[in-house]
C-alpha cells in the first residue's frame, strides 16, 4: 500500500489535477464552501481519491485526499480549530499555485515517491482554492471517517433484505405510509406469496403503476439503484411475509 508517510507534498492535497483539468472559474462573485465538493470533483479527482475511507492503488500519481488533510491537519498543529482551518486553507492557496521542496511539509521519502506537484496556475485561482481547501479541511475528518467505517460494518452485519430497507426508501411508503401512500409489504405477500416472486422483482426493478386499486402513487423504478442481488434479497423476504422481527 502507498499510504503511509508518503503523502507527497501534502500540498498535494489540493491537488487540483495534473496538467489537463479544469481552468479558473468565470464567475465574477467570490466561490462559496459550498462550491468545494464540486470544484474538488472537478479539479483534484483526477490525481488524488476523493473516497472516504480512502481507496488505494500501486499505480496512484497523489496520495487520497484523506490522508493529505489528516497529515495537514497534524502538521499544523493549533489551539484553535479556526486558526488551524485558516492556516490550512492559506497553505493550499499558496502551495498549489507556487510549490516547492522547501515548503513542503512532506518528508523526503514522500516527495521522492510522488515527486513535487506541478504549479496549477492558471488552472485554478485562489478563490476556487479556498473553497476546495475549506470542503477539504471539513469534509476528511477522523470522526467522520470512524463513524463512516461503523456505519459500514454495521450494514455488513445485517442480512441481505434488512440492509436494502436500512439503506433505501422502501419504509417511507410500504410500512410507514402502509395503507395511505402504497400496500403494505404483507399485502404484498398477500396477494403474490412465493410463486409472485419474479412479479415482485420486476415491480421492483420497472417499477409500477395502477396495479393496487386505492393506490395512486406510482411506484418508481430501481433498476439503476439497487443490484440484482438485492432485488433479489428484498422481493423473497417481502414474498415470504415482509414483516420485521418484532413487529
Amino acid at each position: 500500500m502507498r499510504m503511509g508517510f508518503r503523502f507527497a507534498t501534502a500540498l498535494l492535497f489540493a491537488a487540483v489535477v495534473l496538467s489537463g483539468c479544469g481552468k479558473s472559474g468565470d464567475r465574477g462573485s467570490s466561490y462559496t464552501e459550498a462550491d468545494g465538493e464540486r470544484l474538488a470533483n472537478k479539479k483534484c479527482a483526477t490525481c488524488h481519491d476523493l473516497h472516504m475511507p480512502a481507496k488505494t492503488s500501486e499505480n496512484e500519481v497523489a496520495p487520497p485526499m484523506f490522508a493529505v488533510a489528516v497529515h495537514l491537519k497534524d502538521w499544523m498543529k493549533s489551539d484553535s480549530p479556526a486558526m488551524q482551518r485558516a492556516k490550512f486553507i492559506d497553505f493550499v492557496q499558496d502551495y498549489v499555485i507556487n510549490p516547492s521542496p522547501q515548503k513542503s511539509y512532506c518528508d523526503p521519502a514522500s516527495l521522492k515517491s510522488y515527486g513535487l506537484m506541478p504549479s496549477q496556475k492558471g488552472k485554478v485561482n485562489r478563490e476556487e482554492l479556498a473553497a476546495i481547501a475549506g470542503w477539504v479541511y471539513d469534509h476528511f475528518d477522523q470522526k467522520a471517517m470512524l463513524e463512516i467505517i461503523r456505519r459500514e460494518n454495521y450494514l455488513k452485519s445485517l442480512p441481505p433484505y434488512k440492509r436494502v430497507l436500512e439503506t433505501k426508501d422502501c419504509k417511507v411508503c410500504h410500512i410507514s405510509g402502509a395503507d395511505r401512500v402504497a400496500p403494505s409489504f404483507e399485502k404484498i405477500a398477500q396477494r403474490y406469496g412465493i410463486e409472485g416472486l419474479e412479479n415482485i422483482k420486476r415491480s421492483i426493478r420497472e417499477g409500477s403503476r395502477g396495479r393496487w386499486k386505492g393506490y395512486s402513487a406510482p411506484m418508481r423504478a430501481y433498476g439503476k439503484d439497487m443490484s440484482e442481488a438485492q432485488i433479489e434479497a428484498i422481493a423473497k423476504w417481502i414474498a415470504a411475509g415482509g414483516r420485521e422481527k418484532g413487529r
